[in-house]
C-alpha cells in the first residue's frame, strides 16, 4: 500500500508557519510550478531534469500516517519530499498549512497532509509509494479552497506539477499569496538584509546594498562563496524593484540549497541610481544616450565593489575571500559591467555571468568589449556565462545585433585562453529584456556558475 508520511517546516524568514495554498476543486485543479523555473536545458547539451517541473500522478497513492517513520527519518527511495521555505508574511499566526493534490483526492484540509516544522525552520511533507516518472499535482492551502495559494497579483495559478525522480527526491517551493488575503508586504525569501547608505567614495555618493545570506549562515560556522551583482533593488523583492518585478535570486538559491543542488552562496547586490547610464558604462567612446559624452564611470563603480564594498562584506559576513570563491553578475549594462569587472580584476572575480549584456549603447559606435577581452593580460576569469533573449530589443538595437556582440565576446574570451568548456553563450528563444525573463533562468545560471 502506498503511504504518505507528512513532515512540514517553515523557513526561519517567515514569522509564522506557511499556510496551505488555496485551490478550486474541479476536474483538474490549477497549480503553478515553482516560480523560479530551471533553465538547465538551455545551459547544457545534456540537460538535467528539474525536480519541480512537469508532473502528474498516474495513480493515486494511498495515504496513511506511518508512526514507525519519525518526521526526521531519512525518506525511502520511493518518497518525494516537498519543502516549503517561504509563506506570505501576512499568514495568520499559528495557521495550519496543508497540501492537497492527486495523492489525497484534492482534500484541502486533510490532517494527514498538514505541514509540520522541519530542519532549518522549513515546512515539509513526504509523499511515499511513488515510482520513477510518476506525476504528482498539488496546491497549498490553509485548510479550504477559499484560502488556496494564488499568484502575487492575486490571479489563480495552475497546478504545481512534479515528476518524481528518485535521484532528485526533493522539491523546494514557496507560496506567493493566499486567495483570502491581500498582497504580502515583501516577497523576500530566506535571510535578506539591506545595508543602507553605504558610502561610495569613488563616486562621492551613497548606495543601499542588499545581502542574501544562505541557510545556516549565522549558526553553522561555515564560510561561503559570494556573488556580487548590479541593480540590487531588483534582485530579491518585487516591492522594492523599480519595475514591480524581481529576479527571484533568493528563491532560486533557497530552492537549490534545500534540493541539495548547490551549497550556500552569499549574494551582494548594489542598488543602481538615476545615473546608471554613466555609472554602468566603461567606454567613453560609446556614451549612453542618458549620459553626456565622456561620462563613463564604470571603472569607478567597479573600484567601489573591489576596494570599498568587498572588504566590508568580508569583515561582516562569513565569506570565502579568494577570487576562486568570488563571482560577479548582472544584466543589460550590468552584464557588460560584470564582464569588465571579471577581465579587469581576475584577481578578485573568477566567475562572471552576463545576462542580456548590453555591449553597445548606440549603433553609431562599434562595441569595444571584444577588443578589451582579447587584450593580453596576466590572468583572466575561470568561467564566463552569457546569454541573450531571442526577442530582446534595447532602443534601436535588436536581437540579431545583441547576439552578434555576445558571440564576439565569446570568441575574444576564447582567444584570451578561456576554453569552450569554461564558457556558455546562449540565445534563449522568445526571451525578452526584463526581470521576469532573468528570473526564469537565474537558477540554472547560478548552478552552472558555481558548479565544481
Amino acid at each position: 500500500m502506498r503511504r504518505l508520511v507528512v513532515t512540514l517546516a517553515l523557513a526561519a524568514s517567515c514569522a509564522t508557519a506557511p499556510p496551505p495554498p488555496d485551490a478550486t476543486p474541479d476536474a483538474s485543479p490549477d497549480v503553478s510550478p515553482d516560480a523560479t523555473p530551471d533553465v538547465t536545458s538551455t545551459l547544457d547539451a545534456t540537460p538535467t531534469p528539474d525536480v519541480v517541473t512537469d508532473i502528474a500522478v498516474d495513480a493515486t497513492p494511498d495515504i496513511a500516517a506511518d508512526a514507525s517513520a519519525p518526521p526526521d527519518a531519512a525518506p525511502a527511495a520511493d518518497t518525494l519530499t516537498l519543502v516549503l521555505f517561504r509563506a506570505p508574511d501576512n499568514t495568520p499566526a499559528g495557521a495550519a498549512i496543508h497540501v492537497a493534490g492527486t495523492f489525497n483526492a484534492w482534500t484541502p484540509d486533510d490532517p494527514r497532509t498538514r505541514l509540520t516544522p522541519g530542519p532549518s525552520g522549513t515546512l515539509s511533507v513526504r509523499v511515499a509509494g511513488l515510482t520513477a516518472g510518476q506525476r504528482v499535482e498539488f496546491k497549498f492551502t490553509r485548510g479550504s479552497w477559499a484560502t488556496v495559494e494564488r499568484a502575487d497579483g492575486g490571479a489563480d495559478i495552475t497546478n504545481r506539477v512534479v515528476t518524481f525522480d528518485p535521484a532528485h527526491p526533493i522539491a523546494a517551493l514557496f507560496v506567493e499569496r493566499w486567495a483570502d488575503l491581500g498582497a504580502p508586504a515583501t516577497t523576500r525569501s530566506g535571510a535578506v538584509r539591506v545595508l543602507r547608505d553605504v558610502a561610495v567614495p569613488q563616486l562621492a555618493r551613497t548606495r543601499n546594498v542588499w545581502v542574501y545570506l544562505p541557510p545556516g549562515h549565522d549558526t553553522s560556522g561555515a564560510r561561503y562563496p559570494v556573488t556580487y551583482m548590479f541593480d540590487g533593488q531588483n534582485l530579491f523583492d518585487a516591492r522594492a524593484s523599480a519595475f514591480g518585478r524581481e529576479w527571484r535570486v533568493d528563491e532560486a538559491l533557497e530552492a537549490l540549497y534545500y534540493e541539495g543542488d548547490l551549497p550556500g552562496v552569499i549574494v551582494v547586490g548594489v542598488e543602481n541610481s538615476s545615473s546608471r547610464g554613466c555609472e554602468y558604462n566603461v567606454f567613453a567612446s560609446d556614451p549612453h544616450p542618458a549620459c553626456s559624452a565622456g561620462s563613463a564611470l564604470g571603472d569607478q563603480t567597479i573600484a567601489f565593489f573591489v576596494d570599498t564594498l568587498k572588504p566590508r562584506v568580508d569583515g561582516e559576513f562569513r565569506t570565502l575571500t579568494a577570487a576562486e570563491s568570488t563571482a560577479v553578475a548582472g544584466s543589460s549594462m550590468g552584464g557588460s559591467m560584470a564582464v569588465r569587472a571579471g577581465f579587469s580584476r581576475p584577481d578578485v572575480f573568477s566567475r562572471v555571468a552576463a545576462l542580456s549584456p548590453s555591449y553597445q549603447n548606440t549603433l553609431a559606435a562599434a562595441p569595444a568589449m571584444p577588443a578589451y577581452v582579447r587584450a593580453p593580460r596576466a590572468a583572466r576569469p575561470q568561467r564566463l556565462y552569457q546569454d541573450i533573449g531571442g526577442a530582446e530589443q534595447i532602443r534601436e538595437i535588436g536581437p540579431a545585433v545583441l547576439a552578434r556582440n555576445m558571440m564576439a565576446v565569446r570568441d575574444a574570451a576564447r582567444d584570451a585562453g578561456l576554453t569552450d568548456g569554461a564558457q556558455r553563450a546562449l540565445v534563449i528563444d522568445g526571451a525578452t529584456h526584463d526581470e521576469g525573463a532573468w528570473a526564469a533562468r537565474i537558477r540554472g545560471v547560478l548552478r552552472w556558475l558555481w558548479a565544481p
